[in-house]
């Protein structure tokens, strides 16, 4: 995540300040013989995985009104039992439309998506906004276990400014959340959470996708996928087994490359981060291998560390295959580079990216975990060690949920700004910690390998992560979580 004030693998400093306050394939195409990027295919034809979600997009950027303008189509499998008469997407760029958040937040000229010629295998269907940012398409038959529906839209993005992930800064636009995105329809029924500023509102399962750019001469693209090294105007990217496609499209950046095994480490940066951009590249490439090393490996070859602000307050922000940070961080030692910031949205490849979980229900899930791989990080590989911290911090949280009864497991809705962080973030890092204590290093690591083996490219609840700790340990260890996350005796 990040969200504003309470932007955390920025974690420590903003964490500090709020426990303070409160406690007193890559093809290059010719753009004059290249043929629109979306392929048509048959009814019944899926990707090659069979199940999963198939994204193909192909997005015209116009710099000079701030404008993207795409025809997608998403291949729509039904794994579940229950037919389906009708599919929902989320528009998240329309929350820019008409502000209803902080005023300090809100963007300085406001962006939306607009959506048209909507078709179901072929048929004009008429789609229906339930809210301004969740629009339901009905499908002309239902769509049964085992089948597939194609669903074809047109779409228009006005980018806003200030718009936190989704942005433009100077000659640089922030692709984030910019496409209509197939909701995620689980046990629970269509998951369709509304936005807020608080944490990252964002629920989505493993997809693949072919997205093809047509930019203006000069642009070059950062992306989930690899990256063509090239500023061709028309560059195609196809990319298997990701939650969501995120890019930056950009005149100004430059990058700076290494190796973390078989992953090359991309970062992107600047002219005046200049002074960041080595210790940086370098704390990510220890970060990767780190995690890597204790979690099991990064199962893409390239990951992208884009560096500056992409909204209000957003100073990291974890996509798959990309993260963005902040240069440069307060810290006791004064400015110092941004190597947490950096660390934690490095974790959150492994906890998100590849092992899902409901960002909205269960935050605490990938954020606890992340938060406490970036802290362990910075022991073991940086040596900081903030136990002292994270004992004061716990101690907060108890004085919380005596008050007011908010736990680690509540949604998003139910936590204000700065209880959001200690909650979700730093409490759960102690608890593992803790564990640790209790266990050993090697059986905490262990139940996180086996936790990462079963749960890639799926998505886990907190009972899930309880019952694998459980099994891995070979103990029960239900008192121990129901006393951290819940507050239970």
């Amino acid at each position: 995540m990040k969200h504003r004030l309470f932007s955390f693998g920025i974690s420590l400093v903003m964490v500090a300040m709020a426990f303070a306050s409160t406690y007193n394939h890559i093809e290059q195409e010719n753009p004059a013989t290249s043929a629109p990027a979306i392929h048509k295919p048959k009814a019944t034809e899926i990707p090659e995985s069979g199940s999963r979600p198939f994204y193909q997009i192909d997005a015209a950027y116009h710099p000079e009104r701030d404008e993207v303008t795409a025809k997608m189509e998403v291949t729509v499998p039904n794994k579940q039992r229950e037919a389906w008469r009708e599919v929902f997407f989320h528009l998240y760029p329309n929350v820019f439309r008409k502000w209803k958040y902080g005023e300090e937040s809100k963007p300085s000229k406001p962006g939306h998506i607009q959506v048209h010629q909507v078709k179901v295998n072929g048929q004009p269907v008429k789609e229906k906004l339930v809210r301004d940012e969740i629009m339901k398409v009905p499908l002309r038959e239902p769509l049964t276990q085992g089948r597939t529906a194609r669903i074809t839209m047109d779409f228009t993005l006005r980018l806003p400014y200030g718009g936190t992930r989704l942005n433009t800064f100077k000659q640089t636009a922030f692709l984030a959340q910019w496409y209509p995105m197939l909701a995620v329809k689980d046990r629970d029924g269509w998951q369709v959470e509304p936005y807020t500023t608080v944490g990252d509102p964002f629920y989505s399962e493993i997809s693949d996708f072919a997205v093809t750019f047509r930019m203006p001469k000069g642009y070059r693209l950062i992306s989930t996928g690899r990256n063509a090294d090239t500023t061709n105007s028309v560059v195609t990217v196809k990319q298997d087994r990701v939650r969501d496609f995120v890019a930056v499209l950009t005149k100004d950046y430059r990058k700076r490359s290494a190796k973390s095994g078989q992953t090359d480490v991309n970062l992107w940066y600047l002219p005046d981060m200049e002074r960041s951009v080595n210790p940086l590249l370098k704390a990510a490439v220890q970060s990767m291998e780190f995690f890597g090393e204790i979690y099991g490996t990064y199962p893409y070859d390239e990951v992208d560390v884009v560096l500056g602000e992409t909204g209000f307050g957003i100073a990291g922000m974890e996509y798959p295959g990309l993260i963005t940070s902040i240069p440069t961080m307060a810290t006791e030692k004064g400015i110092q580079p941004a190597v947490s910031v950096v660390a934690h949205e490095l974790a959150h490849q492994w906890w998100y990216g590849v092992v899902g979980n409901n960002q909205a229900k269960e935050p605490w899930l990938d954020e606890g975990l992340t938060t406490f791989s970036e802290f362990l990080f910075m022991k073991e590989k940086m040596k900081s060690n903030e136990q002292e911290f994270l004992r004061r911090a716990t101690q907060k949280t108890n004085e919380i949920h005596q008050a007011a009864g908010i736990t680690c497991v509540d949604t998003l809705y139910s936590y204000p700004d700065m209880v959001y962080g200690l909650m979700v973030y730093i409490r759960p890092a102690a608890m593992m910690f803790e564990l640790m204590d209790e266990i050993g290093r090697e059986n905490v690591l262990k139940i996180m390998r086996t936790y990462y083996e079963q749960y890639q490219f799926k998505t886990a609840t907190t009972q899930d992560f309880i019952r694998v700790a459980n099994r891995t340990a070979g103990k029960d260890l239900t008192p121990f979580f129901h006393k951290w996350l819940y507050f239970g005796k």
